[in-house]
């Protein structure tokens, strides 16, 4: 989900309604959209309803408290907090995912990021289930793979977020033109010039966050190059050194 515009780096004012949208996926997935446009915003709180389910089996229950959900994306505690918390969580169950596989050529149907939620209206806990037929989708989330207080200070800074979750899914980040990086953080930059200076901007954003070492866009080829150098956490390098062996 991190190398796809499923959740683009606009902001939530800029949302769209949009039907079987085929949306900027890495070669071999082609993925397929319904419902209310999704951010960062909303990888956030999908990344953490997943980590609070981690030692649960994928399809049973899981509760959790609206505070304890609020206070782990860093959000203010209100009634306006936990109203916004409840869209958030219906936008996450209403949408609806298409997801084919261009080799093996088989498209599955109806999967919901979230396939079922309840609130208790007294307690404000909130109780979910994951889809099961999502396991590789939820597999990728990154919550491990990143320092979440990192990723909280990266708050209203989309494409930065966008992209930190990009570079954490490679085991070693390879040169990729700036062009596809519009396509697949969703971005609706249509000047590439406009978009390169952005992508400086949230690369700068990541240096300064300790999210990577140095980065650099080469021309005429218009490619950017990203050294995670020392930036990589020994959580990190472990999870990448078993991802590296596979390969």
């Amino acid at each position: 989900m991190a190398r796809s515009a499923l959740f683009s780096c606009i902001q939530g004012k800029d949302r769209r309604f949009i039907k079987d949208a085929l949306l900027a996926a890495v070669e071999g997935k082609e993925i397929r959209f319904t419902g209310e446009q999704l951010n960062q915003d909303d990888h956030d709180l999908l990344m953490q309803m997943v980590f609070m389910a981690q030692y649960k089996p994928l399809g049973s229950w899981v509760m959790a408290p609206a505070y304890g959900i609020l206070q782990a994306l860093g959000r203010q505690i209100g009634g306006k907090q936990y109203r916004e918390l409840r869209g958030d969580i219906a936008r996450l169950t209403a949408s609806m995912v298409i997801i084919r596989n261009t080799k093996t050529m088989r498209e599955v149907f109806g999967h919901h990021l979230i396939a079922k939620a309840e609130q208790d209206e007294k307690s404000r806990h909130w109780i979910y289930q994951l889809d099961p037929d999502l396991r590789a989708l939820y597999g990728e989330m990154s919550h491990t793979l990143i320092e979440w207080e990192q990723r909280l200070a990266l708050k209203g800074k989309d494409l930065a977020r966008w992209l930190q979750l990009y570079i954490a899914s490679h085991a070693k980040p390879y040169p990729v033109k700036v062009v596809t990086l519009r396509d697949l953080s969703g971005s609706r930059t249509k000047a590439l010039k406009n978009f390169r200076g952005k992508l400086r901007l949230a690369l700068k954003d990541l240096v300064n966050n300790g999210d990577i070492e140095k980065w650099e866009i080469q021309m005429p080829q218009d490619l950017l190059f990203v050294d995670r150098g020392r930036a990589i956490s020994d959580s990190q390098r472990r999870h990448l050194g078993r991802n590296s062996s596979r390969t």
